[in-house]
């Protein structure tokens, strides 16, 4: 009896996990091209938490890329994030020039200022100048 239902668990978690494996990842980019909140201008964004953060094809764990990831300290440009702001669609930059776009896990990513953003002092120096 403990074999057949320990069989049964296996067949239903193993369709379970291949079910997460067959997402079409180019589809569901596809299907996201355009629908999802952008930043307008783009933000700044910095890797934390410890660990690589791998980029992904889609916002989905099954579409990781294992090849392309970012470290703690590692700076993004985010572009856009899903409505339930769980990810991220961000840019990076590597030292030997290429650059990289794709979806990570919004929890690993400090959100910075928009790009064009005066520093935070310059009210402060302009408060200063008026006088």
């Amino acid at each position: 009896m403990h074999l057949r239902a320990s069989l049964l668990c296996l067949a239903l978690f193993s369709s379970l996990s291949q079910a997460a494996v067959n997402v079409n990842c180019s589809a569901l980019a596809e299907k996201l091209s355009g629908t999802v909140p952008e930043f307008h201008p783009s933000v700044q964004g910095k890797v934390i938490g410890t660990g690589r953060v791998h980029f992904h094809e889609a916002p989905d764990e099954a579409c990781a890329n294992k090849k392309i990831f970012v470290i703690p300290g590692d700076f993004l440009t985010v572009y856009s994030s899903l409505e339930d702001e769980s990810w991220l669609e961000v840019n990076f930059i590597a030292k030997d020039g290429e650059d990289y776009t794709g979806w990570v896990k919004a929890d690993r990513v400090e959100i910075g200022k928009p790009y064009g953003a005066p520093p935070e002092d310059a009210e402060e120096a302009a408060a200063q100048d008026a006088q």
